[in-house]
């Protein structure tokens, strides 16, 4: 079960965890795209169920820098989604990652480990999050790099779409 935090709640972290269990050493099905939706994209393993949403997110010279993506949580979970960002190895830890809706307030979140395809962060979204994003226009993530700890590394990923990915994602089981 996820971890409780002091005041009772569910801490979003673990249950993020939780949702996305990591299975490193077991051969994964081939992803295929399910549905476009805007710059939104339905990516699931397999002829399954199992499906997340994805978005690339490019820096100004079209440059991969970090890939979101998000799965509709069990009904009845306190996180409605979670979401999990891979940013490139290099990345200042210590930093967490800083999650902003439009011009809303920054939310900073922990990576949690990093491996060969770069560093994760993982963490649930509530219903009010989501429904931020489905009335927003763009999602800004930064980062910190080792080569210049003090200039933030900010990606943007467009929200344009986001509502019909969202919900044609089905939930994950319980």
């Amino acid at each position: 079960m996820a971890q409780e935090t002091t005041e009772g709640t569910t801490d979003p972290v673990a249950a993020a965890n939780e949702a996305f269990p990591v299975n490193g050493l077991q051969e994964q099905p081939q992803e295929v795209i399910r549905a476009s939706h805007g710059d939104w994209e339905i990516r699931c393993a397999g002829e399954t169920d199992n499906c997340f949403m994805y978005q690339l997110l490019l820096n100004g010279e079209g440059t991969p820098v970090a890939e979101l993506s998000l799965i509709k949580l069990p009904i009845g979970s306190e996180a409605v989604a979670g979401a999990t960002v891979v940013a490139p190895l290099g990345t200042v830890l210590t930093r967490g990652l800083t999650f902003i809706i439009d011009d809303g307030e920054a939310t900073t979140y922990p990576f949690s480990w990093c491996t060969r395809p770069g560093c994760f962060a993982r963490f649930g979204l509530t219903d009010l999050v989501i429904q931020t994003m489905q009335n927003g226009t763009e999602l800004k993530l930064v980062v910190f790099s080792v080569q210049n700890a003090q200039a933030p590394i900010e990606v943007t990923a467009s929200l344009n779409g986001f509502t019909a990915a969202f919900e044609e994602l089905p939930n994950q089981a319980n």
